[in-house]
């Protein structure tokens, strides 16, 4: 289980498959969410009843209550009425989506794109609940990363990742002694962890966090070499598509 800011709008997923949940917990965390997952419909509106959440993320096909029945009980209960609801299905038929949009104010067909997601989720929340969306805003450049461990999710402190690097789909944040997987690309960190100011692309595989940089050198090639401040000292090339701007943001010459 993971913690976010008390404040930040909260995000009800209802998916009956726990994978999924798991990655969607650590995508919308990440992005400044608080989130709480069901595994069914029944628990799902039980839970929304409860905790008035700021927009439900729902599947379509679950065992019981199917996604669309959810969806039309919200909508019958002048409690929940006004939730917004996103649909996430692995289901593109147009009949479907047509139904699904008929008390739905998105619907978006996996396997999806996590920045994909993430928008279409602030732009509903811009729509329905402006002050909401305005509070998360602030947010934007996170200040923890989600990484896993086993089936657990943790939110590491961003001053405790040295340096991020690709790993196929995948990135891993390395800390001063450890080496952590996360759920996004390298790609998307670096869109996401821009906003800081401190990490840096150095190569289409690493990026740096700027105040954990120990010294720089050059190769044998006499490519330029950050070396890091961990306790392998760690060494990362800077490629020469990222030399200038490296060059620029360490005051290289």
């Amino acid at each position: 289980m993971v913690a976010a800011v008390s404040d930040a709008p909260h995000i009800l997923l209802i998916d009956d498959d726990p994978d999924l949940l798991s990655v969607l917990e650590t995508v919308l965390t990440f992005s400044g969410f608080r989130v709480t997952q069901c595994e069914n419909g029944a628990d799902g509106l039980e839970r929304a009843a409860a905790d008035k959440p700021d927009l439900v993320v729902l599947d379509v096909m679950m065992p019981g209550k199917s996604g669309i029945e959810v969806m039309m009980d919200i909508r019958a209960d002048e409690e929940l009425k006004d939730i917004p609801i996103l649909f996430l299905s692995a289901i593109g038929s147009e009949d479907v989506v047509v139904q699904a949009l008929k008390g739905a104010d998105d619907y978006v067909v996996k396997p999806f794109k996590n920045l994909e997601l993430e928008a279409r989720i602030r732009n509903i929340l811009e729509r329905t609940k402006p002050a909401r969306a305005e509070a998360l805003r602030g947010e934007r450049a996170p200040e923890r990363l989600a990484v896993q461990v086993g089936d657990d999710t943790y939110l590491v402190p961003l001053d405790q990742v040295y340096f991020i690097e690709a790993s196929g789909k995948y990135a891993y944040a390395h800390t001063r002694n450890k080496r952590f997987l996360t759920s996004f690309s390298i790609g998307e960190l670096d869109d996401r962890l821009a906003p800081t100011g401190r990490f840096l692309r150095v190569h289409r595989s690493y990026i740096i966090n700027t105040d954990r940089v120990f010294k720089l050198t050059r190769d044998s090639r006499k490519n330029l070499v950050i070396v890091m401040s961990d306790e392998k000292s760690s060494e990362v090339r800077v490629s020469d598509s990222y030399l200038q701007s490296v060059k620029q943001k360490l005051g290289v010459k």
